[in-house]
């Protein structure tokens, strides 16, 4: 299951306007400075294996297919409308948590971690409260899908709705995404909670997943209360 998960590394595809804003914005995500340094390492905010991931087995081999890319956030801003963003900031260090999937792979979770200069993470924080950030999560998610390798040949991927939702305590962003795939027989619904931590220097982006029903709330407390503590040490 963790091919399906695939997430795009670049923009969310055309740009679109805020919901009720006819103003164009400046933009709002300064351009990280070469000179910038950090002894933080991304690696320290991914989710690892712990008391949180009990009953899921953990796996380094496979490409982190469950989790927004890295490079994903100077993407939101100019899906959601904030002409001007530059889309070519590139964090301080990146990281890659382990895929993780329970025995009958019907739940699956991921991370990725990356360091900015505080002023990124500032301006993320309200990329993440505009009215279309659900909407370009979903886009991820799909142009992820779709461009993932080694997929069946007329495997389909149909984004059903994007909800934002009240996160765990910790928790920037938490957006549900429902979506329904084809690989070689019928349509498969599948439920997606994606949360977002910003905090300091740094962003956590981590998803769990779930074939047929929504993900387990207990579960997605778990693993955030995970990320939060992490993030909160830096």
């Amino acid at each position: 299951m963790g091919v399906l998960l695939a997430l795009a590394s670049g923009s969310c595809g055309g740009s679109r306007q805020p919901a009720g804003n006819t103003t164009p914005e400046q933009p709002v995500v300064p351009v990280a400075s070469a000179a910038a340094r950090t002894n933080l390492h991304a690696g320290d905010y991914v989710l690892t294996e712990g008391p949180e991931t009990t009953g899921f087995n953990a796996s380094t081999s496979l490409d982190n297919r469950g989790a927004l890319s890295v490079a994903a956030m100077t993407g939101f801003a100019a899906c959601v409308g904030r002409s001007g963003a530059d889309p070519k900031i590139e964090p301080l260090d990146s990281a890659k948590g382990p895929y993780f999937a329970t025995n009958d792979n019907l739940v699956f979770m991921g991370s990725v971690a990356a360091v900015y200069p505080a002023e990124v993470i500032t301006e993320a924080v309200r990329i993440a409260a505009d009215p279309s950030f659900p909407s370009c999560v979903g886009d991820l998610l799909k142009r992820g899908y779709t461009e993932a390798a080694d997929l069946p040949e007329g495997s389909t991927f149909t984004i059903l709705s994007t909800t934002k939702r009240t996160p765990p305590a910790g928790v920037t962003a938490l957006t549900r995404v429902k979506a329904s795939m084809t690989l070689d027989g019928p349509a498969v619904p599948m439920t997606f909670d994606v949360m977002f931590v910003f905090a300091g220097q740094v962003q956590s982006s981590f998803l769990v997943g779930r074939v047929f029903d929504a993900p387990d709330q207990a579960v997605v407390n778990r693993i955030a209360k995970q990320i939060v503590r992490k993030t909160a040490n830096q």
